[in-house]
């Protein structure tokens, strides 16, 4: 993936920032420590800015892929495949970077695509059927 390395260094800011605001409450210079925290927030914005600025054109690739699915049910390996062209598209691994979720019921949350998942007896891989989707109109 084009971005893995920012989702990483992104991933590692907000390790860092969450450490900062726990140890905020045990040491005594909050000030300091708000001061760095704002500083790595303003960093991770500007990888996160970087990541995120091609999802109005992914989305809508996403979706004429997504059109072709609706109605169909969808077995493990056509579900592989769709979260790879998903992937592909927006060019990273998870839909929300700071989230550690990265699988293809993440990412249909991510693009509003309404779906149902039919669990089969003695399988151990569900049916996907997409049913529909909610178009973004603020792309």
């Amino acid at each position: 993936m084009k971005f893995e390395q920012l989702e990483k260094k992104i991933n590692k800011l907000d390790n860092d920032i969450e450490s900062l605001r726990r140890a905020k409450h045990y040491l005594s210079n909050k000030d300091e420590i708000n001061e760095i925290i704002e500083i790595l927030n303003q960093e991770r914005q500007v990888y996160a800015d970087e990541i995120y600025i091609g999802d109005g054109i992914a989305y809508i690739e996403c979706l004429e892929v997504i059109k072709g699915l609706l109605n169909k049910e969808l077995g493990k390996d056509e579900q592989i495949e769709l979260l790879e062209i998903i992937k592909e598209n927006h060019k990273r691994k998870s839909p929300n970077v700071s989230k550690k979720s990265y699988g293809l019921n993440a990412w249909l949350k991510f693009l509003d695509v309404e779906c149902t998942w039919t669990e089969i007896p003695h399988k151990d891989w569900a049916i996907l059927i997409i049913t529909g989707f909610k178009p973004r109109t603020n792309q």
